[in-house]
């Protein structure tokens, strides 16, 4: 079995989302990919975070997104804005950022 575990901070990941979209009645996939954030780009996410949450995780995640997917998520996040804090929040869990739930 293959591992499908990037080797490099430059390779990219895939995350997925998915949600119902109560006002088009319909299911919602979503899926990047995308890098694992610099530490110089975290340390921007923590500074501008409780400014404006939405455009810290935005510029988030538009920086680390793999080239080829950031037409598409541009528009996703037209559509749905919510998905900055979703794709954000995951790319900064990778680094070590969590709920302790305590």
């Amino acid at each position: 079995m293959a591992d499908d575990t990037p080797t490099k901070a430059t390779e990219y990941v895939e995350l997925k989302h998915e949600f119902f979209d109560r006002f088009k009645d319909a299911d919602v996939t979503f899926k990047f990919h995308f890098k694992r954030p610099s530490t110089p780009q975290v340390a921007r996410v923590q500074k501008s975070v409780l400014k404006n949450a939405g455009q810290a995780f935005r510029n988030l995640i538009m920086e680390t997104v793999k080239p080829e997917d950031k037409d598409a998520l541009k528009t996703a996040l037209d559509e749905y804005s919510g998905l900055a804090s979703t794709f954000g929040g995951a790319l900064m869990a990778s680094c070590g950022f969590g709920d302790l739930g305590n």
